[in-house]
């Protein structure tokens, strides 16, 4: 239950990078550079915690540097004029170390403001980025609710020493670490992200260069892939919004904001089938005139389902196939099988939907024969897009606790972590053998004279191009060949 208190002032940080040109998205599990997708990705979980905080009665501003272009003279400008009580600040691992920079000036300034931290890498790492930084406390995992209590409790002067899900630091310097919070199973308790706090035209699709929305409908994944970080911060148990909520959301983006391109924010969109059905049938009934993407797993699609996605304006979904190899699939707990992957991408395209896969590289039992045997496979495959990364074991991860045992990694410079950097030293192939494989794999899957034509086709004008042009150069050298 929502329990109204006395008004305060929020701030609701996301800081950029201090001196680089290059942005990152931070957004629950999804931390890398911009210049990967070519998308602007509004941190829904900012304006998601805003529309719940300001539901209380309190005064909240977001600030999202990323998308702002904000150096820390005017952060502190701004957050001298507004003088909040409470900041919230969100922290991705490969953007650590500038991040807490920006934590550290504005303590500095302002040490009356209580500082909490939010993020995958704060939730995993509680004890050691309270020890090394200025935060006054660390929410753990989804940060609506915490966030809301925490508030509570500062504003009515109660001690905040037990709130669950919680991390804080007392005047002595001493850490605490408290219990796991659960996690709210009535998803349509939150309100509406506050979208009217961001400038919502800045937040653009590729390509088309079109605004788009994120649209949170659900969370929590009941797999374990041993890389990935969705259970740790949205837990195992799948929670979904009511599919009426989010067409609701959906027709005040549209009418509201003049939106009409659409994300569903989940961990995997599809695991329920029913819910997508309902979803997708509303979206006909009510002629909304959106396009929206998702994501999913290969073996949670049929040909039926994605008829009906596309049917109700479906344009692209996004798997993650990881390997092309069976054994490796099994050694990272994927429980998919080769031709899952082969069934789902041909009834993608089947049904008029673009597809975009996620592949690994540096997973456990990955060799050069491994490599060569998925660069392959997704040739053959030929989704409309394909990404390739290097392993990376994040914080919290079993692949993290593997890589420390087996002593993988070549660092622990967090700056480091990130997908389109080779870290680690498996027993048989290097770093450096990682790296190149990757570049190798974009090289030959996209410098394809057959797949640059059908690119071309896609493109109306010669502006079009000019645009794919830009964006593929950018995309090259900033995400591909950059170390």
């Amino acid at each position: 239950m929502l329990i109204r208190v006395n008004g305060m002032k929020i701030l609701i940080l996301n800081p950029a990078l201090k001196n680089s040109r290059e942005s990152f998205i931070k957004e629950g599990r999804c931390e890398q550079r911009l210049s990967s997708f070519q998308y602007v990705m509004m941190p829904i979980s900012l304006p998601s915690t805003a529309g719940l905080l300001r539901k209380g009665g309190h005064d909240v501003k977001i600030l999202d540097c990323v998308v702002d272009k904000k150096d820390i003279s005017e952060i502190l400008n701004i957050i001298e004029e507004f003088s909040p009580s409470l900041a919230i600040v969100n922290i991705s691992t490969a953007t650590y170390y500038d991040d807490l920079y920006i934590v550290d000036m504005v303590k500095t300034k302002f040490p009356f403001i209580h500082l909490t931290g939010i993020g995958n890498h704060v939730s995993s790492l509680p004890e050691a980025v309270l020890s090394e930084s200025k935060l006054d406390s660390i929410i753990l995992g989804e940060p609506e609710f915490t966030s809301h209590l925490l508030l509570s409790r500062l504003s009515e002067k109660k001690n905040i020493s037990d709130i669950e899900g919680f991390a804080w630091r007392d005047k002595d310097g001493k850490v605490t670490v408290n219990k796991k919070r659960y996690f709210n199973e009535n998803l349509d308790e939150i309100p509406f992200p506050a979208r009217d706090l961001m400038d919502n035209k800045k937040y653009t699709l590729p390509i088309i260069n079109e605004p788009y929305a994120l649209i949170i409908s659900s969370r929590g994944c009941p797999y374990d892939c041993i890389f990935c970080t969705a259970n740790q911060y949205y837990g195992k148990t799948l929670r979904l919004r009511s599919p009426e909520k989010i067409i609701a959301e959906i027709e005040e983006v549209r009418t509201k904001y003049g939106v009409r391109n659409v994300t569903m924010w989940s961990d995997t969109f599809t695991l329920d089938r029913e819910f997508v059905v309902k979803i997708c049938n509303l979206l006909i009934a009510k002629r909304l005139g959106v396009r929206w993407m998702c994501n999913s797993r290969v073996d949670k699609v049929d040909p039926g389902l994605l008829e009906l996605m596309k049917k109700s304006g479906c344009m692209g979904i996004s798997y993650g196939i990881e390997s092309g190899n069976q054994e490796i699939l099994d050694n990272i707990k994927k429980k998919i099988t080769i031709l899952h992957i082969k069934n789902a991408i041909k009834w993608t395209r089947q049904a008029g939907i673009e597809s975009l896969v996620h592949v690994i590289f540096g997973l456990p039992g990955e060799t050069r024969e491994t490599i060569e045997e998925t660069t392959n496979f997704i040739i053959e495959l030929d989704p409309d897009y394909a990404q390739f990364y290097c392993a990376i074991p994040f914080p919290g991860t079993e692949f993290y606790n593997i890589c420390k045992k087996n002593g993988w990694l070549i660092t622990e410079n967090w700056k480091r972590f990130e997908l389109n950097q080779a870290i680690v030293n498996t027993a048989l192939l290097s770093a450096e053998d990682l790296h190149k494989a990757r570049v190798c794999a974009y090289k030959r899957f996209y410098i394809r004279p057959g797949y640059v034509l059908s690119r071309l086709k896609k493109t109306k004008n010669i502006a079009d191009m000019i645009l794919l042009f830009k964006q593929g150069t950018c995309f090259m050298r900033n995400w591909v060949l950059s170390r």
